[in-house]
């Protein structure tokens, strides 16, 4: 199962950069908005204000925990998909000297991309150029489904798991545990007040958590049940402080 699990924190490689990216669930990998403005040589804030402001590219922006100078802080980051339409959005002269050849290649293919997705006909032969397009995009596409797919097995996974967790059980140390703490409320409400409650409270108990007896309910309830005996024992027993019994670390 746990092949199945994406690392958090993993290395991605664009355009001859490897790049510091988290995963989040759901979503797929995200990049730190500041790890490419460093690679580029870009002004943090400015960008960043531009991304928040573009209608497009901030339905990518999110902001996620990430390792940064030996810290992990919370700072904005961008879905990977986003990432080559912000790109190509930047102007080659706002970049560092470095970096200026590589932006001006991808924006180059870039064109090329586009027109082969909106522009080519059908009856058009595929040059060379377009040929590497086609070739791309089909790969792109293969990678998408591979992507989609590895979500829906994660989503059953994630299911199967919660399936299981439901139908478990509490512990019988945990069963033992309830049915003690509703034996004493009713025990030491019935010395102060010589009324029996106990059948009522076992009815109640069973009704507002939902199971016929203390050793079938769900071991996802156990905490409910623990917060509905501490709201019991303080409706009965207000000024009673040992109206519950000791709860062992091993029962939590």
């Amino acid at each position: 199962m746990d092949e199945l699990l994406p690392e958090k924190y993993q290395a991605v490689e664009f355009a001859g950069d490897s790049l510091l990216s988290v995963y989040r669930p759901g979503e797929g990998m995200a990049v730190p908005v500041r790890t490419i403005c460093t690679v580029l040589g870009l002004d943090l804030k400015s960008q960043s204000d531009r991304i928040r402001k573009h209608e497009v590219l901030r339905q990518g922006l999110r902001k996620d925990l990430v390792p940064i100078d030996g810290k992990v802080r919370e700072i904005a980051v961008l879905l990977h998909r986003y990432i080559p339409f912000w790109l190509a959005t930047i102007s080659p002269n706002q970049v560092n000297e470095e970096a200026h050849p590589k932006l001006v290649r991808y924006q180059t293919e870039l064109v090329d991309v586009l027109a082969q997705l909106y522009l080519r006909t059908t009856a058009a032969p595929a040059t060379t150029t377009q040929q590497r397009v086609d070739d791309a995009l089909a790969e792109l596409r293969q990678l998408i489904d591979v992507h989609v797919n590895h979500e829906k097995r994660l989503t059953i996974v994630e299911e199967i798991v919660a399936d299981m967790q439901q139908q478990a059980s509490v512990s019988a140390a945990q069963a033992e545990y309830i049915q003690r703490s509703i034996k004493r409320i009713a025990k030491r409400y019935e010395k102060l007040t010589e009324r029996d409650i106990f059948g009522k409270l076992f009815a109640q108990f069973c009704i507002d958590l939902g199971t016929p007896r203390y050793d079938a309910l769900p071991a996802l309830k156990y905490d409910v049940a623990l917060t509905w005996l501490r709201q019991t024992a303080q409706t009965y027993l207000p000024n009673d402080p040992e109206a519950l019994p000791p709860l062992q670390e091993s029962l939590l």
